[in-house]
């Protein structure tokens, strides 16, 4: 059975990531830094928990760490799925291409793994705007003496959404289908505004509680 990268230790996908080898690369750290931003959501959710710290309901804590848990879980599958697209991206490159019918496949066969591996990433800042808006409901909402994870884990993710997206920009440039390029830039450009918006919000409100 293939291993995947996050059953390695962080410190033996670290120097992974650092090897010549394309993947592991950019886009999944940033999924990696997304999953890591969860967490710290999640345990900062658990701390008000076990504190006694909060007006919300035990059960309302709880589903809130579960949501963030779901959240990690899946970027932690992005973390190898984008690896694996962009390998897909590579063996396609590969394909023969000495007769016109060989180009044709190969051609098709470049478009489907290049649209693999945007629609990867993309899905990567889409899982990290979301670990966003609940870590900055926990630094408004969550334990006190936890604000500066909360907003850790904000910042952790706020790095997802913008690597994703460079991710998705320098794939978008390989397709042909305008629509689909055009359909998936406004996306990515509205992600990209939601995500700083959210990190502004998130700073602003982290120092504030810090001065209460």
């Amino acid at each position: 059975m293939e291993t995947t990268l996050t059953a390695y230790p962080l410190r033996e996908l670290e120097v992974r990531v650092a090897s010549a080898d394309p993947t592991p690369g950019g886009g999944s750290v940033s999924a990696l830094a997304g999953a890591l931003g969860a967490a710290l959501g999640t345990m900062v959710w658990r701390l008000t928990q076990a504190k006694g710290s909060s007006d919300l309901p035990e059960e309302r804590l709880a589903d809130l760490a579960v949501e963030l848990e779901e959240l990690a879980a899946a970027l932690n599958e992005n973390v190898d799925r984008d690896a694996a697209s962009y390998e897909g991206v590579i063996a396609a490159l590969r394909l023969p291409k000495a007769t016109d019918g060989e180009k044709a496949a190969r051609r098709a066969a470049i478009e489907a793994a290049t649209r693999v591996a945007t629609e990867v990433p993309l899905e990567t800042a889409r899982l990290c705007a979301q670990v966003m808006e609940r870590c900055l409901a926990a630094a408004r909402l969550g334990h006190a003496g936890a604000v500066t994870d909360a907003g850790v884990g904000l910042l952790m993710a706020s790095a997802g959404v913008a690597g994703a997206l460079y991710n998705v920009e320098i794939n978008l440039g390989g397709l042909t289908d305008q629509t689909y390029t055009a359909a998936v830039a406004a996306e990515a450009a509205a992600l990209r505004e939601r995500a700083e918006g959210l990190r502004h919000e998130g700073d602003q409100l982290v120092r504030r509680r810090l001065a209460e």
